[in-house]
């Protein structure tokens, strides 16, 4: 006699898909990002995200190099 196992799947074990791309998030002031193309060679690649523009760009402060200003797609969280 063959028995049948069924296995059930939960969203938690699906094998999903993850993009190729970084991970972003939904900017918050005070957060530390990773920066995608760092505006110098020498500075650090990590800004401190401080306030955000009415235009949606970020006031930042960057290590080694000081106060940028950068729009969503130039960070991503830090991993």
């Amino acid at each position: 006699m063959k028995t049948h196992t069924l296995q059930h799947t939960s969203p938690t074990t699906r094998n999903i898909k993850q993009p190729s791309y970084p991970q972003c998030l939904n900017p918050l002031p005070s957060t530390w990002v990773t920066l995608l193309e760092p505006p110098t060679s020498s500075c650090f690649e990590e800004a401190l995200l401080m306030c955000q523009y009415p235009d949606g760009q970020w006031a930042a402060w960057i290590p080694g190099f000081g106060e940028i200003k950068l729009h969503s797609g130039q960070f991503c969280r830090m991993s």
